[in-house]
């Protein structure tokens, strides 16, 4: 067991000038876990590549769900769907952020649950792969 911290959206958002994630880095040991959630950081208008750069070794899994500025879209695309550049996601978390863990995470979508899953999978394993 680990202690972490997951981000949403607002961890994200600057408030004074810095990102409350910023601080939370800043002032938490560097064994504990900056769990990513890509969606939300990229919905923040921040960049996912650099935070993992930022934070090296401790960014131990990532929800690996997307986002779509697109109106109506959101969090509803499908992993692959949305802006986030997973070809660079990947290869920073796994040159230096000491990822472990990928979790698929979907917020909606329209398919069913079961279609869902697999098509996530599927774009996964070929986003991933590539």
């Amino acid at each position: 067991m680990r202690a972490g911290f997951h981000n949403h959206k607002l961890e994200f958002v600057p408030l004074d000038g810095k990102r409350p994630m910023e601080v939370i880095a800043a002032h938490t040991p560097k064994d504990v876990m900056l769990q990513l959630d890509v969606g939300t950081c990229v919905k923040a208008g921040s960049d996912p590549v650099a935070w993992i750069r930022a934070n090296p070794g401790r960014i131990r899994s990532i929800h690996c769900k997307d986002w779509s500025p697109e109106p109506g879209r959101g969090y509803t695309v499908l992993f692959g769907e949305g802006v986030a550049d997973w070809k660079r996601i990947f290869e920073a978390a796994e040159s230096v952020g000491g990822v472990e863990y990928y979790l698929v995470e979907q917020e909606g979508s329209r398919l069913s649950e079961i279609e869902t899953a697999r098509a996530c999978l599927k774009a996964f394993r070929e986003k991933h792969s590539a």
